[in-house]
């Protein structure tokens, strides 16, 4: 038990803070790990959970995480969210002590009906009764299933705690039902995913709007027996942009996708915040860190954002770029000038509707 008390103090706790949040952490916990000024100025979370894995033997210190981010205002959801995890790990070996043969014939049945629903390719759809599973979490879908590429960015490198720098892109799909964001961590398959292009992926893990590739997913075009037409109410819904309203009504860590028009940029020490509209004149902020930091953009611009994660921060709702993250920047046409001897050229024009591509980085400590 002590080591899926561990998967959720570093997964869906030390992996979650914010930089500063993780320091604060860190400087709570420092008589009772014992850390030096060196060991807190470097350690990263990984490290850190095994030190607390160290000492509290118990749960892997996800009783003392608990404690700390709830004394925390804008650790409160963390801590609310831990806290749901410890039960539902407690429950589980619960129920498995008491009844082993009968739990495996539960995950059975529920795998059956995880797949069922989820693989639109091989399920008639015939229920509308959604799966209360699909709420708990992705599920690695083996079985293949036929999209349609709808679009896709050019790849970009990030960087993670874990894996350091990667490569990876953003693209959309959809079936004849719906339609999915995808993050392609396996930039090789980039000409695969071509607009209007159909494909067949499987082994890769698919959540209820979002599906993630990677290096063990499998991605092959489809033959013409296996297309379909993609009705324009989908399409139309995938290239929508969500309201700023809807959004700030979303619960807690949920991604969204969209374009939006840039009213202010405000520089800070730590991060920029982007003030946004939609076009209902609704204003929501977006906090940049990282590569995210001062991005080249001013007033009028156009910023679209990939994968950007609902937060509560100063009670107020805020998009937060994560680990993920990617802004693309459509510059706004400047009035026009009278020409002189040193403007009015191709490459200037041109400028008038430039791109800047930006990532979330995750500042990585020196290898220990």
């Amino acid at each position: 038990m002590a080591s899926e008390f561990k998967k959720i103090v570093l997964l869906k706790g030390l992996q979650v803070m914010e930089d500063y949040q993780f320091r604060a952490i860190k400087s709570l916990l420092r008589k009772e790990l014992k850390l030096t000024k060196k060991m807190q100025d470097e350690y990263d979370r990984i490290q850190m959970a095994d030190l607390m894995e160290d000492k509290f033997t118990k749960d892997a210190g996800l009783a003392k995480l608990i404690e700390l981010c709830k004394d925390v205002e804008e650790l409160k959801e963390i801590a609310e969210k831990l806290k749901t995890e410890k039960e539902k790990v407690k429950n589980q070996k619960g129920k498995k002590g008491k009844s082993a043969a009968k739990k495996r014939k539960q995950d059975e049945s529920s795998s059956l009906q995880t797949f069922s629903t989820s693989n639109e390719s091989n399920s008639s759809k015939k229920s509308q009764t959604p799966n209360p599973s699909t709420s708990r979490g992705d599920v690695l879908q083996m079985d293949p299933m036929t999209v349609m590429v709808l679009n896709s960015t050019h790849p970009f490198e990030y960087e993670s705690s874990e894996h350091g720098r990667k490569t990876m892109f953003h693209a959309k799909v959809a079936t004849a039902k719906q339609y999915y964001h995808v993050k392609v961590f396996n930039v090789s398959l980039r000409e695969k995913f071509t607009k209007n292009n159909f494909i067949i992926i499987s082994n890769f893990v698919k959540g209820r709007e979002i599906l993630e590739i990677n290096e063990n997913s499998f991605v092959v075009e489809a033959g013409p027996d296996l297309k379909f037409e993609v009705p324009n109410s989908i399409i139309k819904r995938a290239n929508e942009t969500p309201k700023i309203r809807h959004i700030e009504k979303g619960a807690s860590g949920a991604l969204f996708y969209g374009l939006f028009t840039l009213i202010k940029k405000t520089v800070k020490v730590r991060n920029t915040i982007y003030e946004i509209k939609d076009n209902e004149e609704k204003h929501i902020e977006v906090v940049g860190n990282g590569k995210c930091y001062n991005i080249n953009c001013e007033e009028g611009d156009k910023l679209r954002l990939y994968c950007f994660q609902l937060r509560t921060i100063e009670k107020q709702p805020k998009l937060v770029s994560g680990d993920h993250s990617f802004i693309e920047v459509t510059k706004c046409k400047k009035k026009k000038e009278i020409p002189t001897a040193h403007s009015s050229t191709n490459d200037e024009k041109q400028d008038n509707m430039q791109h800047q591509f930006c990532y979330f980085k995750v500042e990585t400590p020196n290898k220990f």
